[in-house]
């Protein structure tokens, strides 16, 4: 399978996916607008998280310049309304802020969000009723990807996703809870699964959150 640049995936399962299409290049899709601009949970937690060095890149996989941001590897594998996209995270990306920038990217209104793959560090979050504020449970071990599900829907920040992930320890033990942060090693293979509608998450300040508002 190749992506939306006409590249490679290795490793890529493709066992239950729709027959691949023609793939979308990266410069059909549309452009970030101001609006789109991702000021993501990750960046505010990595203070959670014990600093060192990241994981290396790929050999012959130059770095991006200060600024700039490498597109992703992507692929549309189902065409019309309900478009099924498979994307591909690298070594160090965030996967929160990776989705977001996705999700902005491709004004995906109303989708589903499934994943594979291992972290080498992740924050996963408890809702504190009272604080109306998420308990940070940061894992600073690489992890496996047991399970990561989750929507997208429209904020008024753009379109959002809300992720759950459960992630396996060396010794057999989980964690899990409300996704805030995940650093990718070595991969994270994500299906997203788009429709038609349109769902609007709606703040709820007696709750502490914003949440869908089907109605």
């Amino acid at each position: 399978m190749r992506d939306g640049g006409g590249r490679a995936v290795a490793g890529l399962p493709v066992t239950g996916l729709p027959v691949p299409m023609p793939s979308v290049r990266h410069d059909e899709r549309r452009p970030l607008s101001p609006a789109a601009t991702l000021i993501g949970p990750a960046r505010a937690l990595e203070a959670v998280l014990a600093p060192g060095p990241g994981p290396g890149r790929p050999p012959g996989l130059p770095r991006p310049a200060p600024g700039t941001r490498r597109a992703m590897k992507w692929q549309q594998v189902q065409e019309g309304p309900s478009a099924v996209y498979v994307v591909v995270l690298d070594q160090g990306e965030d996967a929160v802020a990776e989705l977001t920038a996705f999700a902005r990217e491709r004004s995906l209104g109303a989708s589903q969000v499934t994943a594979v793959g291992a972290f080498s560090q992740a924050v996963v979050g408890w809702f504190d009723r009272q604080a109306k504020d998420y308990r940070h449970i940061p894992v600073r071990e690489q992890c496996e990807v047991l399970s990561l599900i989750g929507d997208i829907a429209v904020a008024d920040d753009g379109p959002t996703p809300h992720l759950h992930a459960v992630l396996g320890l060396s010794d057999g033990s989980t964690r899990g809870g409300h996704l805030l942060s995940g650093r990718v090693w070595p991969t994270l293979e994500v299906v997203v699964r788009d429709s038609p509608a349109e769902l609007a998450k709606i703040h709820r300040p007696d709750i502490g959150l914003a949440l869908i508002d089907p109605g």
